[in-house]
């Protein structure tokens, strides 16, 4: 059920989660039952709408809302949710929608995050000092865990 004229062409196979290395989130199951949901985070419960990124979105997600000197992002780590986008769409509502940023990204309305849409997290870690993601993105993408 993805609608938007705005979806990228084609779309991609998965699109990703990050949550906050917070208490609230951790403590997620591995693996993770088919049955089980995973918290909003403060921006999801605002917004009315789960915050997806592409593949290609990822690194400016993680700098924007993960960088050192926010709340989010202070400890250095986060947790990173694939989701098969096929799989989630065929069953709930994504629609893609314009940022303030520009981008057209991914939401997931009126349902929350199940574990039967997920195809993996990882717990992933800043380099000591680092301002950005960068190092850490690149390594998932050389690991072969980050795909489109």
């Amino acid at each position: 059920m993805s609608t938007s004229s705005s979806a990228p062409s084609p779309l991609p196979k998965f699109i990703y989660k990050i949550l906050p290395n917070t208490s609230r989130f951790q403590g997620t199951p591995t693996p993770i039952p088919s049955g089980w949901t995973f918290p909003s985070t403060a921006l999801d419960a605002n917004d009315g709408f789960i915050h997806l990124s592409t593949l290609s979105q990822l690194l400016g997600t993680l700098n924007r809302f993960f960088a050192p000197e926010t709340e989010d992002g202070k400890d250095g780590t986060v947790l990173l949710v694939k989701v098969d986008l096929e799989r989630l769409s065929a069953w709930k509502i994504v629609k893609w929608e314009k940022s303030g940023s520009g981008g057209v990204f991914p939401h997931l309305y009126g349902a929350d995050l199940e574990g039967e849409y997920v195809r993996g997290l990882k717990i992933v870690e800043r380099g000591e000092g680092e301002k950005g993601w960068d190092v850490a993105v690149e390594v998932l993408k050389k690991d072969g865990w980050l795909e489109e």
